[in-house]
């Protein structure tokens, strides 16, 4: 039988880096030295290499959506974080709204019950992987007196909101949100009956475009059965309505599956722009090689 042109291809790699691989495994003698000398001085800073180049960093993106609300849009904005605990993220977004000169556009409102963590026996909260609880009543109790002195002294444009998300989440102040659009809603409400409470209030009231950060996204490795991961599977097969979606943002996530921009298609609410969109006229031929 004829070999086709694809079965004469040579099988190995013939990459320089594997190459040189190669002619260092022979310079090392025995299988356990070419190992151990390959995972510590090749694979171990390729592996810190990337985490440091592409790692997730959670408060970068904030001032990525501050800095795109101010050069890009009019208007007053929100940023609404759910699950404030002790403010150490909280007082990051006031700092970068001020940062930026966005401190009179931007007012970040925490929502806590500060009380801790509820008892739950929903099994979308649990662990299913280690079959344990991973978070227990009490835990992440703060102190509000303690924050909003803290941040009083330092901030103008925050708000503290006590208790449970369905009674804070009032309709006066969903309301409120049609003048003063929420640019980030950043939950970290760890438990998905919490999450889901929230993304129901809010759907309604959310631009498109808004960012939507998940802090515990990951929770049982992104399972859709459990967690926030499980809100974001719901929301984009149509358990809030057929028209709305959560879209991946690659930029903003890097190398995790935490950021989404919310986008409804019928009747969706809009950002006001501060000047009008540019056209792009086309390009003419500058030249014909692959080179702009």
């Amino acid at each position: 039988m004829l070999l086709s042109n694809v079965d004469k291809l040579p099988m190995k790699d013939d990459s320089p880096a594997i190459t040189a691989l190669r002619w260092i495994g022979r310079l090392l003698p025995g299988d356990y030295l070419k190992t151990t000398w390959y995972l510590y001085c090749v694979a171990k800073p390729r592996k810190i290499f990337r985490l440091w180049l592409h790692g997730f960093y959670r408060m970068e993106h904030i001032y990525d959506v501050l800095r795109f609300a101010r050069d890009t849009y009019k208007g007053r904005f929100t940023i609404l974080e759910f699950g404030t605990n002790e403010g150490y993220s909280f007082t990051k977004m006031l700092y970068a709204t001020r940062y930026l000169g966005m401190a009179d556009r931007v007012t970040v409102h925490g929502f806590d019950t500060f009380q801790g963590m509820p008892e739950t026996r929903d099994r979308r909260d649990h662990n299913i992987i280690s079959g344990e609880e991973e978070w227990v009543k009490g835990q992440f109790r703060g102190d509000d007196r303690k924050l909003n002195q803290y941040c009083s002294r330092r901030y103008s444009n925050f708000r503290l909101h006590k208790g449970k998300f369905d009674e804070t989440l009032s309709q006066e102040f969903l309301e409120s949100l049609r003048s003063e659009k929420p640019i980030l809603v950043w939950i970290d409400c760890d438990y998905y009956t919490s999450a889901k409470t929230v993304i129901e209030r809010l759907l309604p009231y959310l631009p498109n475009g808004c960012v939507v950060y998940f802090d515990e996204y990951e929770f049982n490795f992104g399972s859709r059965f459990t967690g926030e991961s499980r809100i974001v599977h719901e929301v984009n097969n149509g358990t809030f309505g057929q028209d709305i979606e959560l879209v991946f943002n690659t930029q903003l996530s890097l190398n995790s599956k935490r950021i989404y921009n919310f986008v409804s298609f019928e009747g969706g609410i809009h950002y006001e722009l501060l000047r009008p969109l540019e056209r792009d006229p086309g390009r003419a031929p500058t030249n014909d090689s692959p080179l702009p």
